[in-house]
């Protein structure tokens, strides 16, 4: 059987990352995320971390100690709609991508150095900087013969130039340092139980036999001691779960107060937001709206919905009033965003007979501008920026822009 290609790639500080990102200004200085309620520390750029920022450290703590550091508050859809094209950007290697968490995916590469016309090394260094130069993240990437390995590889890229791979014959040098506690997947308890063994590095697990994992692990051992010789058992899935919600945001090309652009980019947002409710057959019972100040203050207002929808139509006038609600024209602001929590599978989704007419109209209408959209291009036909008086109206609006 063909030994398997594993590929991890690794955001780098990510959600600082992100920031920096939209504000290259910050670029080369500390910089921190905080949690939500801006509670404690979550990410920090490298800049903090040479500071002595501890991650988790209360805020209230950080900013007394530390100096001339940025802290800003987490802003998860910025950071989901970046991991969202990083992901995007790995299908084109791979089918088969399992995303392990918001700034970690794995990528079956096997086969990929015959289809690329390169080694595993110079891959590993395309894919790196490739993503940094098309998304602007800076990533890691390790290669290996398994998800284990993989990980391995990673954190060694990250005190390297960003890019590693271990050979499979060179596995037990690789591993010969790798104390048992810092292999993913091995828990405080289960790397106690191993230094009682005797086993204290990783190496050492290749050197039981398969019944001594049998007896004292079960199926779990015997995936570690086999991910650790570089064979794959732990597998790649690239089914992915329906989201728990759906958030879009960007920061403005300028700082901005002008009510109306402000405006029609949360008509924007909600829209690309009911677009990927509708290609996940989900639909929203909370809507919400964000505004983030030039000075990083965030203003944010939800709404419970009557009945759940996946409709623009339907969903604009509430989002307007959203808007209306937390905005002064007094404060410059940098982005804008919208949320949509509480979703649930269309079909499931119970309404009166009322509401269900109602919706299966505003869902028609939009599905209608999804197909303009996929025909002529993004942005080709948008909605007024006040709501929406009537469905009925602006479906002959859209069948006469389509007729002509």
């Amino acid at each position: 059987m063909k030994d398997k290609i594993i590929g991890l790639i690794d955001g780098n500080n990510f959600f600082a990352s992100c920031e920096i990102l939209m504000n290259p200004s910050l670029r080369n200085k500390p910089v921190c995320v905080l949690s939500n309620n801006d509670g404690c520390v979550i990410a920090r750029s490298n800049e903090a971390k040479k500071l002595g920022i501890k991650m988790g450290i209360p805020y209230f703590m950080a900013k007394r100690e530390f100096r001339g550091v940025t802290y800003l508050s987490a802003n998860f859809a910025l950071y989901h709609d970046l991991s969202e094209r990083m992901i995007n950007f790995l299908r084109r290697y791979s089918d088969k991508v399992d995303v392990y968490s918001i700034d970690e995916a794995f990528i079956d590469l096997t086969g990929c150095d015959k289809i690329f016309k390169m080694s595993y090394k110079e891959l590993a260094e395309k894919i790196k900087n490739d993503i940094e130069k098309e998304i602007g993240l800076s990533v890691s990437v390790g290669i290996a013969n398994s998800k284990i390995l993989a990980k391995i590889a990673t954190h060694k890229a990250k005190a390297r130039n960003g890019y590693y791979v271990i050979e499979k014959h060179l596995i037990k040098e690789e591993i010969q340092n790798i104390q048992v506690e810092e292999i993913w997947g091995v828990g405080r308890n289960i790397a106690k139980s191993l230094r009682k063994f005797g086993i204290f590095y990783a190496y050492e697990i290749l050197e039981k036999d398969d019944n001594f994992y049998k007896v004292n692990y079960g199926k779990k051992g015997m995936e570690l001691k086999y991910e650790l010789k570089g064979e794959s058992v732990i597998p790649i899935s690239s089914e992915e779960e329906k989201p728990k919600s759906i958030q879009r945001t960007r920061a403005f090309p300028s700082f901005s107060k002008d009510k109306e652009y402000i405006k029609a980019e949360l008509n924007m947002h909600l829209h690309n937001v009911c677009k990927k409710l509708r290609e996940n057959e989900l639909e929203t019972s909370i809507i919400s709206v964000m505004l983030r100040t030039k000075d990083f203050k965030i203003y944010y207002k939800e709404k419970k919905l009557d009945f759940p929808t996946n409709s623009e139509i339907i969903l604009i006038e509430t989002t307007v009033n959203l808007f209306e609600s937390i905005y002064k024209d007094n404060i410059i602001y940098r982005s804008a965003g919208i949320w949509a929590y509480s979703l649930k599978d269309s079909e499931k989704a119970q309404l009166t007979l009322f509401n269900k007419n109602i919706n299966l109209k505003g869902e028609k209408i939009s599905r209608i501008l999804d197909k303009i959209e996929d025909k002529y291009g993004k942005g080709t036909i948008t909605l007024g920026s006040t709501g929406i008086k009537s469905i009925a109206e602006t479906h002959k609006r859209i069948m006469q822009f389509i007729s002509n």
